[in-house]
């Protein structure tokens, strides 16, 4: 189990320059190889020591048998020939006497080598076995000596190895989108990718309209690290935020106007130009000295409401005089409406020497800042940061908006295109995949967290990608069997006699012959046969089909810290499950930079055979662009490969031998992306 080392305040071992999102755990029994040399088989006794052995077994008992009947039996036949040994002489009756007993004692004798050759033969096949025994034990006993010091070494080159590495950003990469999550999980976010900002590229713009003030923990790690931090909040702190400072009277109407309207398509094209064009006139007869508080003021006056502190006499007099007293009654709805939007933000930057010049500036919402007031100063926010950026008052640093569903995308892509001119990292945290940030979505990366909606865990699921895989359509199982019995018996015979007989007489003497002849034959056969066979077979189809690269239930069951990062890497795109825990600052084996990619071992030589890069999967890889080589008619026709007709080109009739012309190479092959099986956030996998 890994041991945490305590520390009073890890907050600060989080300030590190170099970006992360979090850190990827790797794990390092995924590199483990099996050993390599095989265990040692035990060794065979010689066959004729087993087969002497059994031998002397199977027979000992029939031949220890045979010799003792034997014996005895020469013993008896002597003993019944002694009493004829005895009549014929006590001689032969003493030889007689002899030869029993040494018959019976040569029965019993030889039962007793039989023994005496079974119990040698079994001794010898122990004695054989035993030798086996110990050599294999001897050759076990190393192999697992080997094997010991190659595990021994192995964990100890494992050891070394980190398990935690930092996921970072692309280079090259526009802003980054974070979809999704929990309030615990934003905190935790801002707190380690807040902290690589800020020691990385420097001043830092925060932005939270969620008004549960998530940055907290990020102002502390900044204060502890010696970094300047500033905190107001809105609406309250209008007092304290100067979003107007430096600009003109034509830049404040352009940035209330597009507050206002919120770049949406709710207000109407001549309702805003004529809003820019009031408040334009407006501008101009207030002339420098202009602020919300004195445009709201010229409002009261055109709707008869006199005696305006912001105005003096003669300004109430020429913005009265902008518009026909029939004029002025025909648009006092409009003029009112204008007011109303204006009048909340009469206070704005009353007390502000200047925009805030801290390195971690956060501009917090309220808890109760839902309201009309709070959509405005939102807008109005986001209007102030695109000014602020395309008068180059922001250079560098980056810039946090928390909660950035209710912003236009037009706004955000505006934002998102000035902030990549002037190399200003922008990140935008959306809590839900609805209308305004599914339209946003994909300026840069992507790392999604918890998506407890089904259906924007699809829509996050489907902006993931999908991809082609091969997964098992059908098994088939056969078994079989067939067996044949077959007798046959025949039986036939032949019986032959025959016989000839006669005589013959030559001169006086008569010579009688006979001969008789006679032959059988009978022939027999059985033949019987038996056969049987077994047949047994299994069968898999795979089928190529595409798929979710990440299931939707996967984003709608991710915890609190973890999250998918969707990155470029080359000129394709993997996802990487990425924990986002501070606390993992404080695990020995940490690393505050990313790894390079160390190939795992092959499935043959590893512990854990698995595929693919740990903690990530490939979403899309492209096959490199290979160049056709163009054969030597087409180089003369002036076309290119791949391009008309693919018959080849006539040659125009020429006299003469033939002309011979090098043979054209083979094309090479384009390489095939092999699909591959997603790891999720655990092993490998990942």
């Amino acid at each position: 189990m890994t041991e945490i080392a305590h520390r009073d305040n890890p907050l600060p071992r989080l300030a590190v320059p170099g970006e992360r999102f979090g850190w990827i755990y790797q794990d390092p029994d995924l590199y483990r190889r099996r050993f390599p040399e095989p265990p040692p088989e035990p060794g065979t006794v010689p066959p004729e020591l087993v087969t002497r052995a059994a031998t002397a077994r199977e027979r000992a008992m029939r031949r220890m048998g045979v010799a003792v009947g034997v014996g005895l039996g020469l013993a008896l036949l002597f003993g019944c020939c002694q009493r004829f040994g005895a009549a014929l002489g006590e001689p032969i009756g003493w030889l007689v006497m002899f030869l029993m007993i040494l018959s019976a004692f040569g029965g019993i004798g030889g039962a007793a080598v039989v023994w005496l050759l079974k119990r040698q033969a079994e001794r010898d096949l122990a004695t054989a076995q035993e030798q086996v025994r110990r050599t294999f034990e001897q050759a076990r006993s190393g192999w697992d000596a080997r094997r010991a010091a190659f595990e021994h070494q192995q964990q100890q080159a494992l050891e070394q190895m980190y398990e935690w590495s930092a996921a970072t950003p692309s280079p090259g990469t526009r802003r980054i989108d974070v979809v999704g999550g929990s309030s615990y999980g934003w905190e935790a976010l801002l707190t380690v990718f807040g902290g690589s900002l800020l020691s990385t590229r420097g001043p830092m713009t925060l932005v939270d309209f969620t008004g549960e003030a998530l940055c907290g923990e990020l102002m502390t790690l900044a204060e502890q690290t010696g970094r300047s931090v500033r905190v107001t909040g809105f609406p309250s702190g209008l007092r304290d935020l100067d979003l107007l400072a430096g600009l003109s009277g034509r830049e404040l109407v352009d940035l209330l106007v597009e507050s206002m309207y919120g770049e949406g398509t709710g207000g109407d094209r001549a309702d805003r130009h004529r809003d820019t064009m009031l408040l334009g006139e407006l501008c101009e007869v207030l002339g420098e000295d202009v602020s919300i508080a004195r445009l709201v003021g010229g409002l009261r006056v055109l709707t008869d409401r006199p005696g305006q502190p912001a105005l003096s006499e003669i300004e109430c007099a020429l913005v009265a005089g902008l518009m026909p007293e029939e004029a002025r009654r025909q648009a006092h709805h409009h003029l009112r409406r204008l007011e109303s939007f204006l009048r909340p933000l009469t206070g704005l930057g009353q007390a502000a020497g200047g925009p805030p010049t801290a390195e971690l500036s956060c501009l917090v919402a309220d808890r109760d800042g839902r309201s009309a007031q709070h959509e405005l100063l939102k807008d109005l926010l986001v209007q102030w940061l695109i000014r602020r950026v395309s008068r180059e008052a922001i250079s560098g640093g980056s810039i946090v908006l928390v909660g950035a569903d209710d912003l236009h995308h037009r706004q955000i892509e505006r934002l998102g295109t000035l902030c990549e001119r002037r190399g200003i990292r922008l990140v935008l945290f959306y809590a839900h995949l609805r209308e305004q940030s599914l339209h946003a979505l994909g300026g840069g990366e992507v790392a999604f967290m918890r998506l407890g909606n089904h259906h924007e865990a699809q829509q996050a699921a489907e902006f993931i990608g999908r991809q082609h895989r091969f997964v098992l359509s059908g098994l088939t199982r056969t078994l079989g069997g067939d067996q044949t019995h077959t007798l046959a018996n025949s039986e036939g015979g032949s019986e032959t006699e025959g016989g000839s007989e006669g005589s013959r007489g030559e001169g006086k003497s008569l010579i009688k012959q006979r001969s008789r002849n006679w032959s059988r034959s009978r022939t027999w056969s059985q033949t019987q046969s038996v056969a049987s066979g077994t047949n047994w077979s299994d069968a898999a189809s795979a089928q190529r089909v595409y798929e979710y690269a990440v299931e939707p239930r996967v984003l709608q069951d991710l915890p609190d810290y973890a999250l998918l990062l969707v990155k470029g890497e080359g000129r394709g795109s993997v996802v990487q499950a990425v924990e986002c825990n501070p606390e993992i600052v404080t695990l020995p084996r940490m690393t505050m930079d990313p790894l390079p990619v160390v190939p795992l071992p092959p499935a043959g030589e590893a512990a854990h055979p698995v595929s693919g890069v740990p903690g990530q999967v490939t979403l899309s890889q492209p096959s490199p662009i290979v160049a056709q080589p163009a054969s030597p008619e087409q180089a003369a026709a002036g076309v290119l490969p791949g391009w008309g007709a693919g018959g080849p080109v006539p040659h125009p009739p020429h006299s003469g031998p033939p002309v011979p012309h090098p043979p054209s190479r083979p094309q090479p092959p384009r390489q095939r992306q092999q699909p591959e099986p997603p790891q999720g956030p655990g092993r490998g996998q990942g």
